[in-house]
């Protein structure tokens, strides 16, 4: 094909300086896609999958290949940032380490339970703590009533980061909760990621919040010229509200009505369907300090961290873990907390994912767990409001139906929540999704609950997800189309991209 288009611009044209333009071009772009391709083997050679899908599309699409590489193809969060996160650790060292009431420092946990903490801790979370009560809901307007609740009670300070934060009713009633705060003259400060929540951040909404005293700050703001240094699609994914340094909230809400996404690809009936906690205890200090280090990577950090006071031990209160997540730690902890508890799973697992786009070892993962006897069900949406994100998700369900997983789609709405409840013996709230995104790209943050009756709570809630559910059976879903399936294993050829 560049013969002959190398013979036209010649022979019919007679464009030959054209022609021979062209062609040092092309030896350029193929020059320079080699070398790129010895940088993807350096940067990607543990994921030879996701290697060989890039050095694929850089001969395939040699332009557009190497442009896609530069703004997506790695996990650059700036050089600025990187050095104000490492000051911020520095100033933040020790902060999780001054626990002296050895009722607070958990003890006496299950095997299980000891292994999954170890996890979290090697990865570099912050100890389990006990002491703490969680409470935990699935119904959008006692979530909504929560956040405002928490925020009008405040004493001292009130803290929120959202990755979506609308101008709708929900909005406007955290808005005004938040308002209310910063007139009362506390520490009021809202961060919101700039994708995420680009509208709110032009609205007036933003404004009067700002006029009235809460400080707003853009989370990675997305600019052109940010493209250059860091990866723009890094997203601020974490859902979280702290009060007084004492109460927490998190989970897979974000501020927004529950339908704010209806119509396009979900229809009218489809809301969105999420699961929210509200923590007291010691570990909403962890979320705190969580919060001041996001905050301070965005708004910067002039002296050190400053938090409240340890919160009081609550009577009856649980064991709690926050693992925390994202690019700026140089793991892949969320994707070790999945696959540790398909392996530590003894009798059932139920996960559930808006979007479920995992890598190989995940999907073995299951299989394996299924055929040695483990309950795994896996409940994700029926209507997605992202096309490729659900054709990738339905080429692994083949693999995983003949291995017995329960495959469950959910069709009353839009299944957000992100959960998982292992054996009624642990359960893990997260605001991270079952695909690479969540894995490798957004800040997240995961809450394991170390207690048996938060995770029977747990399963309950995912039980009523189920229940909306129809279960896909395999010998019909073998059935299914070959245009069906070719649209399916297609996208599942981009999935080492997502």
């Amino acid at each position: 094909m560049d013969r002959l288009f190398d013979q036209f611009l010649r022979d019919w044209l007679g464009m030959h300086g054209l022609a021979d333009a062209i062609g040092w071009l092309v030896v350029a772009v193929y020059a320079t896609n080699f070398l790129l391709c010895i940088r993807i083997v350096w940067k990607k050679g543990t994921r030879p999958s996701a290697a060989l899908a890039w050095i694929a599309a850089l001969f395939a699409f040699p332009v557009l290949g190497f442009l896609t590489y530069l703004v997506i193809g790695e996990n650059r969060v700036g050089a600025v940032r990187r050095r104000r996160h490492a000051r911020i650790l520095r100033a933040a060292e020790g902060l999780d380490a001054g626990w002296k009431d050895p009722r607070v420092l958990a003890g006496n946990m299950s095997t299980v339970d000891t292994q999954m903490a170890h996890l979290g801790e090697n990865s570099g979370a912050p100890a389990v703590l006990n002491g703490n009560l969680v409470q935990l809901s699935g119904d959008p307007e006692e979530q909504a009533r929560w956040m405002t609740e928490d925020i009008d009670a405040a004493r001292s300070s009130a803290d929120a980061l959202f990755y979506i934060f609308e101008c709708d009713a929900t909005g406007r009633r955290v808005a005004d909760a938040l308002c209310r705060a910063a007139r009362r003259g506390l520490c009021t400060r809202l961060l919101v990621d700039g994708i995420g929540s680009r509208a709110f951040l032009r609205s007036p909404l933003c404004r009067e919040l700002r006029a009235a005293g809460v400080q707003v700050v853009e989370a990675l703001p997305a600019t052109v010229l940010r493209v250059v240094f860091a990866r723009v699609d890094i997203r601020n994914h974490r859902k979280l509200i702290v009060v007084d340094g004492c109460i927490a909230q998190t989970g897979s809400r974000n501020v927004a009505d529950p339908d704010f996404k209806s119509g396009g690809r979900l229809g009218k009936a489809d809301p969105y369907i999420d699961s929210w906690i509200r923590i007291r205890g010691p570990v909403v200090r962890d979320l705190h300090i969580l919060f001041l280090e996001d905050w301070g990577l965005e708004a910067g950090l002039r002296d050190r961290i400053e938090v409240p006071g340890h919160p009081a031990l609550q009577p009856g209160g649980i064991p709690v873990q926050v693992i925390p997540s994202g690019p700026n730690f140089e793991n892949a902890v969320v994707l070790d907390l999945i696959q540790a508890s398909i392996q530590l799973a003894r009798r059932e697992i139920v996960l559930s994912t808006p979007y479920f786009i995992p890598d190989s070892a995940t999907i073995a993962g299951l299989e394996v767990a299924a055929r040695r006897g483990v309950r795994v069900t896996l409940i994700v949406p029926r209507a997605n409001d992202s096309l490729l994100a659900a054709l990738a998700s339905r080429a692994n369900y083949a693999r995983l139906l003949n291995a017995g997983v329960e495959l469950w789609e959910h069709r009353q709405g839009f299944l957000h929540s992100k959960t998982v409840s292992v054996d009624d013996e642990l359960a893990i709230v997260t605001t991270a999704n079952l695909d690479r995104r969540s894995y490798e790209i957004n800040f997240e943050t995961s809450v394991v609950v170390y207690d048996d009756a938060f995770a029977a709570e747990l399963r309950r809630l995912q039980h009523s997800y189920i229940a909306d559910s129809v279960r896909i059976d395999p010998n019909a879903w073998e059935r299914r189309g070959r245009w069906a399936r070719f649209r399916e294993n297609l996208a599942n050829l981009l999935s080492p991209l997502l």
